[in-house]
């Protein structure tokens, strides 16, 4: 979770088939009838907000997250309370709070760079939701769009076989078999107990994981020094599994997880520095090929 927010807005939903690869679930070829099932939940990210759906059935979603702002941005489920409606979890996050009593994070694709794509397929539960980028002023905020996930049509997205499965542990990452070039399917498991998230980073020719990290603590007000590619953002649910797609080119990488070493409903002082699972060491700089 970050530290600021912006709203959301628009509605859209298209039906359309997930980008080919050239590989089909089993990791052979692409299987079409399958992929063309799939009800595709579009989010479209600008930096004036979201367009994406009012309504979607439960279950595990295929989610395809386009940036077309000129900032990074990020989209976060939350699920809402009884009681509680967009009003009041704006309120509580401009008092300070990071966690609004009684809402629950679902997951959702981290943090994006301007003109760049990712998918996600993860697991969604009836009840009302808002949908939040993390990476912005959160001060300005003044609507917030509401997503309802219904039992009716209640159906699962079946991923693509994953390459290679990326476990969180307390603090740190562990890949199963090393991160490949090319289209990769990563599966993102949390083994606890710590709530954690990560985000990816392929870095600017030149730059180091120091860079990075400095960028990000900056709030990213400073140049970029990495290309942001999407990630998995947190879920107080650490059982649940996050699938994730796109292309990974030959070259540097950094993981991170910005998750706050402190989750509570409580107001914190927003003017000092907390320290975040980066501070404890979770990162990792590695080489794909």
């Amino acid at each position: 979770m970050k530290s600021c927010v912006i709203l959301v807005l628009g509605v859209a939903l298209s039906a359309c088939a997930p980008a080919n690869d050239g590989a089909d679930r089993d990791g052979g070829t692409s299987n079409a009838a399958s992929a063309a099932a799939d009800l595709v939940f579009n989010i479209v990210a600008s930096d004036q907000g979201f367009t994406a759906p009012d309504s979607v059935p439960a279950g595990l979603r295929h989610i395809v997250f386009t940036n077309h702002g000129k900032k990074v941005h990020e989209s976060m489920f939350i699920k809402l309370p009884e009681g509680m409606d967009a009003s009041g979890f704006i309120a509580a996050v401009q008092s300070g709070v990071d966690f609004p009593k009684g809402t629950v994070d679902y997951n959702g694709p981290g943090l994006l760079s301007p003109g760049d794509t990712t998918e996600q397929w993860l697991r969604l539960d009836p009840g009302r939701y808002i949908l939040m980028c993390w990476n912005e002023d959160f001060s300005k905020l003044r609507d917030l769009h509401t997503i309802t996930v219904t039992e009716a049509g209640r159906h699962d997205d079946a991923p693509h076989k994953e390459n290679t499965v990326l476990t969180l542990r307390d603090f740190r990452f562990e890949f199963s078999t090393p991160l490949k070039s090319g289209v990769q399917v990563v599966k993102v498991v949390n083994a606890g107990p710590f709530m954690h998230e990560v985000d990816f980073y392929r870095q600017f020719t030149g730059k180091t994981m120091a860079d990075t990290l400095a960028w990000r603590q900056d709030d990213a007000e400073h140049a970029p020094t990495a290309y942001a590619l999407g990630g998995v953002l947190d879920s107080h649910d650490i059982r649940r599994e996050v699938w994730i797609r796109r292309e990974f080119l030959p070259g540097h990488y950094v993981l991170q997880c910005e998750m706050p070493m402190t989750v509570s409903s409580e107001a914190v002082d927003k003017s000092t520095p907390h320290a975040n699972h980066t501070d404890a060491g979770m990162t990792m700089e590695f080489e794909v090929r």
